[in-house]
């Protein structure tokens, strides 16, 4: 009897093993045999992370996953870690090193894993029936990497992608500026042009090189646009936001290549507007339906004239530490009125010392109903705390019915 229970319940362990064993290979068919809109549903309630692990449990799972709607690629996605590992023996050239080494792994390894997510489509990805909404790559990523970002790029727009990005911006303020445009990546935006682009809906672009090629259609329904660290010149520009017949959002940071920013034709449709850290001798818009806008103290003179509904105003000192910096901001404060006739609303973050030294010419600008402050450095809000009461007063008085905030 012993030897007999003893059998029984070896069987039944190799039989339990077994079922074990051919459980997930079940539950792959069974999923594979959903119709495609039910599988799409079940993946849409995942994040791209979690499908990507899910897929490594079966060769089924892993060509199920082409079907997630969001294509959101950065080094979370893939668990990959670009933190720097830091010995106290070592030299700064020997730490450059190591690092520099470090990143180059890790760059064939993301490339090795986005490929290998887009690989199933790679030869249908002209007549794939698959509408994504986002396609989203976030990694440092230069010029020598063109073949691999060359074929996403098509991906997307084969794709029928609503919003796409490419954000290969670093960390490092260092790498700003004109001289890093030989290492950026130099995008085709004939691919975003015409029929290939008509589902874009939104395009952030991140440390990217553009040029725009003559015979650009322009990205007929895109609707939101950022540019970040984008090298572009003042004609492109001028070229490209006029090719965007319904853009109603415009975000523009740290474009260095830019001088100016003037269009005598009519943005119809623009109504948000935000140009931070460029440095742009003027900027002259004709944008009627703009309501609002975002600016920084590296823009020297902004004419709207025409931007009757504009209603809200946000104004950021950047405390850049430059000669002639304070002529700047009086400039700035004194064109202002001119610049914004409708304004409503104005949000000033300013410091402590700022407001104080230019209260006489604050007080004439607000003319609005509402007032918001936002003081930079509570140390010296508490430094000036009664002369910045006695500029709220003033305010008030020379403003009736006036809100501050």
């Amino acid at each position: 009897m012993d030897k007999q229970s003893s059998q029984e319940c070896s069987f039944g362990n190799e039989s339990d093993a077994s079922n074990q064993a051919v459980k997930p290979n079940l539950v792959a068919m069974q999923l594979q045999l959903l119709p495609p809109d039910v599988m799409r549903d079940i993946l849409s309630r995942l994040s791209l992370k979690e499908v990507v692990r899910m897929s490594m449990l079966s060769r089924e799972w892993k060509l199920l996953r082409i079907c997630h709607p969001d294509m959101v690629f950065t080094k979370e996605t893939f668990g990959i870690d670009t933190t720097n590992t830091y010995q106290g023996s070592m030299t700064v050239g020997d730490l450059l090193k190591v690092r520099a080494k470090k990143m180059e792994l890790l760059t064939r390894k993301f490339i090795d894993h986005v490929d290998s997510v887009l690989r199933p489509l790679w030869s249908t990805s002209s007549t794939t029936t698959t509408t994504l909404d986002k396609f989203v790559v976030k990694f440092v990523l230069h010029r020598k990497h063109k073949y691999y970002i060359d074929r996403w790029v098509i991906f997307s727009t084969a794709s029928r992608s609503k919003h796409i990005a490419l954000d290969f911006t670093s960390d490092d303020e260092s790498c700003f500026g004109s001289a890093f445009d030989k290492y950026r990546y130099a995008l085709p935006l004939t691919n975003f042009s015409g029929p290939n682009g008509s589902c874009i809906r939104s395009l952030y672009l991140g440390n990217v090189y553009l040029e725009l090629p003559p015979s650009l259609c322009g990205i007929t329904n895109l609707k939101k646009l950022t540019l970040n660290k984008v090298s572009i010149n003042d004609g492109d520009l001028q070229l490209l936001l006029l090719s965007c017949a319904l853009l109603k959002s415009l975000n523009i940071e740290k474009c260095s290549s830019l001088s100016s920013l003037r269009i005598q034709q009519e943005l119809s449709r623009l109504q948000y507007l935000c140009v931070r850290y460029c440095d742009l001798e003027i900027l002259e818009l004709d944008a009627p339906n703009l309501t609002a806008f975002e600016f920084d103290d590296y823009l020297m003179q902004t004419v709207l004239t025409e931007s009757s509904k504009l209603s809200d105003v946000i104004f950021v000192s950047n405390l850049r530490v430059l000669d002639g910096y304070d002529d700047v901001l009086d400039h700035i404060f004194t064109d202002l009125p001119a610049a914004l006739p409708h304004l409503q609303t104005l949000l000033l973050l300013l410091t402590a010392c700022q407001v104080c030294s230019r209260y006489k010419c604050l007080v004439s600008l607000f003319n609005f109903a509402v007032l918001i402050f936002t003081f930079r450095c509570l140390l010296t809000f508490h430094l000036y705390q009664s002369q910045i009461k006695y500029f709220l007063w003033s305010c008030m008085n020379s403003t009736p019915g006036a809100k501050i905030q």
